[in-house]
């Protein structure tokens, strides 16, 4: 993909001016949400040393040891380093491989990287994309060479197919040999036999991924349906089985992107007679979401991750074109913008056959049961069985640094801001197993964010996040970013 590292160096979180004050820093008169307490807890102090938070008290309990530089925050709201549930951080926003895609894929992809952590999120659980760049920009966020999150990797998505027949993600398309090379594996591996399956889910575990990601979706987003399964194949039970029972063994979480309400209790039910954990990734958005499934999940600590955003987007295709019009050079390179613009303006002109023909992505479809996400998703909540996730990457609005639109939605439900930002901390701490992020405490990971202000009654606030740690590492301060170009 050519000699693009240099470039991305000059992103490089260790050029910040904030981090040649050391690694020593005290921030003094701070408002600070743990991350656990429905509350802001006031004049406080917070002692960050190396890469690990080592002290939080009240400024009158709590002294500043002579080693410390000193940030007075002048009442800014500091909270731990948000979890975003479900991203694809490394897809290249292009559907058409051409010479001007490829280019400018590694530069889209620090976008995407820059984008995501700017906006607060210091981890991400990535449910797949371009195997072999998501390597490699994993290691570039880790070591600080580019500004991004952590990433927890499930390296690609595990999908169906049936001859020429792809299941979903059906625009996903088999790569040919010279792209599968570049990008060194398929964007969706479909295998053919149970052997291929199990070598594909083993592969994610020897690779280092921390869950397995497949798909159980039994049609497209379509009002109008197919006329057999064999027009859009999913796995049968045995090949899910296979998948779960791997799970099981490698203790990789199964992650299920499964909307339909059918499909995620089949799924439900094969997972508790294997004994494997999963997520069901997507809200339920065709039927309202059973009392016995949520039991289900309750009882056997499955979780689902709503994805709100996805089908909230359905309402607002007309401003993202106005949007791509705009200057988005912060978001987006100039083939990707291209041909992301074409293709949300090909959906929208598709919208009047709503029902009329079968479409991979049928946004009046998915307006008109925006209702039964809203409702699937309180009960959700109530029931303590859900994350937050944006699915940023995985559409075509799905731009990088959005984690508000999905704040809003669970705010608009109806669901308490100080919830939410549970969520978005420690509760999808604990829905991934990290027990060393999520909260403020000490001997925790530093990963820090914070607002001016104390405004966290006001959802809108996560827009305007002035500062990012990573690992007691500045990738932002007073608004500060930096860029390569």
């Amino acid at each position: 993909m050519g000699n693009y590292i240099a470039t991305l160096l000059n992103a490089s979180p260790l050029l910040h001016t904030m981090n040649s004050v050391g690694n020593r820093i005290a921030f003094t008169n701070c408002h600070i949400f743990d991350g656990i307490h429905s509350e802001l807890k006031e004049d406080m102090t917070l002692l960050v040393e190396g890469d690990k938070i080592s002290n939080v008290g009240h400024r009158a309990q709590l002294t500043v040891p002579d080693n410390f530089y000193i940030i007075d925050t002048a009442g800014q709201t500091i909270m731990p380093g948000l979890i975003d549930n479900h991203v694809h951080l490394c897809s290249p926003f292009t559907y058409e491989a051409t010479i001007s895609a490829i280019r400018q894929m590694p530069m889209q992809v620090l976008l995407n990287n820059m984008r995501t952590v700017y906006s607060g999120v210091t981890t991400v659980c990535d449910m797949g994309g371009p195997q072999g760049i998501i390597k490699e920009f994993t290691e570039l966020a880790d070591k600080n060479h580019i500004p991004g999150p952590r990433y927890l990797n499930c390296y690609t998505l595990i999908s169906p197919s049936n001859g020429k027949k792809l299941g979903y993600p059906s625009q996903v398309n088999v790569l040919n040999p010279f792209n599968a090379w570049l990008l060194e594996g398929q964007v969706a591996t479909r295998p053919k036999t149970i052997k291929a399956l199990k070598k594909a889910c083993y592969k994610v575990r020897d690779s280092g991924g921390t869950h397995l990601k497949t798909t159980y979706q039994p049609q497209p987003f379509s009002e109008k349906k197919y006329a057999t399964q064999d027009d859009f194949p999913i796995f049968n039970d045995e090949w899910m089985r296979t998948i779960l029972e791997i799970g099981k063994e490698t203790g990789l979480v199964v992650d299920i992107h499964s909307p339909y309400g059918m499909a995620a209790e089949r799924c439900v039910d094969l997972a508790m007679a294997v004994g494997a954990k999963i997520r069901i990734q997507h809200m339920t958005f065709d039927i309202d979401f059973k009392d016995s499934i949520i039991k289900k999940m309750q009882d056997n600590g499955f979780y689902m991750i709503p994805t709100a955003t996805v089908f909230g987007d359905a309402f607002q295709m007309p401003k993202f074109v106005q949007w791509l019009d705009d200057d988005t050079k912060s978001h987006m390179m100039p083939e990707a913008k291209r041909q992301t613009k074409a293709m949300i303006q090909k959906g929208i002109n598709i919208e009047p056959y709503s029902g009329q023909m079968v479409m991979e992505c049928d946004n009046a479809y998915l307006r008109k049961h925006f209702n039964l996400v809203k409702q699937n998703t309180q009960k959700a909540h109530e029931a303590r069985i859900i994350g937050i996730g944006t699915d940023c990457g995985g559409t075509n609005t799905g731009f990088f640094g959005r984690i508000c639109s999905e704040v809003m939605h669970y705010f608009e439900f109806g669901i308490p801001l100080f919830e939410i930002l549970k969520y978005l901390t420690s509760v999808n701490a604990e829905i991934n197993g990290l027990n060393d992020r999520g909260v403020i405490q000490p001997g925790k990971l530093a990963d820090l964010i914070a607002l001016d202000g104390n405004r966290l009654l006001d959802p809108s606030a996560l827009t305007e996040v002035s500062m990012v740690m990573k690992g007691g590492v500045f990738l932002k301060y007073r608004g500060e970013e930096l860029t390569p170009f």
